[in-house]
């Protein structure tokens, strides 16, 4: 099968980039010009452009054109690498770390952009287009979202530009990926208040769509199923929403659900959360009751801020701890041996620990 026209001009003119037919600095031809010359669209000669633009060979400029500025793929007219990274948002219990971890690799040698989506799907796409137009050699992002891809993405996949997919599951797609087994955690943290003696366990959950959250809920049904024990559809509580990026929903009317949640459940004994936040809505629904954590309700989650040795009051969720540096530093070596083999498809499952924590009690 002949490759697409696009690819076919952009071989070309790579070809005479690296023979030296055109020096650095010199502009290539226009769109318009491209089109004429191999009898294509402009549409296809653009594309052949983006490509080359993609690799570092050349700029687009604003009213000027395709100026080359290397004549060797990803050999910029920049000292360092110029690596992209887009993420929804970071706080001191998911996220610091791994921003700490990928700005420090081989600093003196990378040049990393951070992008910043807050979990707009719109700015999400935007910044990927400005950052790919910056001329960045790779692209570590955090999606917004598992069930929908940017096209920005797809197309950069099918150009096997280099992508690094972090803290998401994405088998469907040919991209590498970086992310804790969160369905082994899962069951291993549902296990965990099985042996404390819960057998009525609530599960408390956002309707993010990310398939982190659903990996986590299938692993808590999955210890249910493993260990003999029935879970009712009562027992699964979905509908918070104060903790999703650009929700409008306040957390005092979360808190209020789960109080109802609670009193419409007094058989539960324990809360299974999703993630920090809506543990800590958990336990102001408790203690709106006049009840306490672990006495009264147990409660584990995922993720948790570091604690300050300082602090000796302070108490701590029951918890599955992400490796959260090494998913930084595995997402950049992976990310650098991309850039080398752009055929490259690898997917890291990386493992987590278990905090105990002061948020369960044995019955």
């Amino acid at each position: 099968m002949s490759a697409p026209l696009y690819q076919m001009i952009y071989t070309d003119l790579k070809k005479q980039i690296e023979q030296g037919h055109y020096e650095i600095n010199d502009l290539l031809p226009t769109e318009k010009e491209l089109a004429a010359l191999y009898s294509v669209s402009t549409i296809t000669a653009k594309k052949a452009l983006d490509l080359l633009k993609e690799e570092g060979y050349i700029l687009r400029k604003p009213r000027k054109g395709s100026v080359i500025i290397s004549n060797r793929k990803n050999e910029s007219t920049f000292e360092k690498l110029i690596i992209g990274l887009v993420i929804t948002n970071f706080s001191d219990f998911f996220g610091t770390q791994i921003l700490r971890s990928i700005l420090n690799y081989d600093a003196e040698k990378l040049n990393v952009i951070v992008k910043i989506t807050y979990g707009d799907l719109k700015k999400e796409n935007e910044y990927i287009q400005e950052l790919i137009d910056l001329g960045i050699q790779g692209l570590i992002l955090l999606p917004t979202s598992s069930e929908y891809t940017s096209p920005k993405i797809l197309e950069l996949i099918a150009r096997d530009f280099p992508v690094v997919v972090i803290d998401r599951l994405m088998d469907q797609l040919p991209v590498c990926s970086v992310q804790t087994d969160s369905f082994s955690a899962s069951k291993e943290l549902t296990n965990y208040l099985f042996e404390q003696g819960h057998q009525k366990i609530g599960l408390l959950t956002s309707d993010s769509r990310v398939s982190t959250i659903d990996e986590r809920v299938d692993g808590f049904l999955s210890a249910h199923v493993d260990a003999n024990r029935a879970v009712s559809q009562k027992q699964i509580f979905s509908v918070i929403d104060s903790v999703v990026p650009g929700s409008s929903r306040s957390i005092t009317e979360d808190v209020e659900l789960i109080v109802e949640f609670l009193q419409k459940n007094p058989e539960i004994t324990a809360l299974f959360t999703t993630e920090y936040n809506i543990a800590l809505l958990a336990k102001s629904a408790i203690e709106q009751q006049s009840k306490a954590v672990p006495n009264d309700y147990s409660i584990v989650c995922f993720d948790h801020p570091t604690i300050n040795l300082f602090d000796l009051n302070a108490f701590t969720f029951a918890h599955i701890e992400q490796d959260q540096t090494s998913i930084g530093h595995e997402a950049m070596t992976l990310l650098l041996r991309k850039i080398k083999d752009p055929t490259l498809i690898e997917k890291v499952n990386l493992g987590y620990q278990l905090i105990e924590g002061d948020s369960v009690s044995s019955l």
